[in-house]
């Protein structure tokens, strides 16, 4: 048993490391949609990093979305940084939706800041994380 030991204690911490990375058990990694809104807060941070936006939703309430973006290193390579979006920004994003449908969040694709032009584009990049088409 001691020599198994170690071998077991690996696998006991691989395995929520990989579960950790998993967007099939967050997301519907097969469906798009669209959300458009105000960014209330962005978090540079890792393991990954969130811009929280305002979105009217159908019943005209308010509600809060979590858009879910890259990693800090994945994100400094391309160029973003703390100040790349701000609360203010009108902001159309694009990505699959949670998989709880309570949960009002999205795993990004593609963002769309009209304002200026700003663009992200994951999906054409081939990549996932914090890919910019600008």
């Amino acid at each position: 048993m001691c020599r198994k030991l170690p071998a077991i204690m690996l696998l006991a911490l691989a395995v929520p490391a990989y579960a950790h990375h998993s967007l099939w058990q967050a997301y519907l990694v097969d469906e798009v949609i669209t959300v458009e809104g105000v960014v209330t807060e962005f978090l540079l941070r890792s393991p990954h990093s969130f811009i929280f936006i305002e979105v009217l939703a159908e019943d005209g309430q308010t509600e809060t979305w979590a858009v879910e973006w890259g990693n800090t290193v994945g994100m400094a390579k391309d160029g973003y940084d703390k100040d790349t979006i701000q609360p203010g920004d009108r902001i159309i994003v694009t990505g699959e939706p949670a998989r709880d449908s309570a949960r009002t969040w999205v795993h990004l694709q593609t963002l769309h800041r009209p304002a200026d032009g700003f663009r992200v584009d994951n999906v054409r990049q081939g990549r996932r994380g914090s890919e910019s088409t600008n």
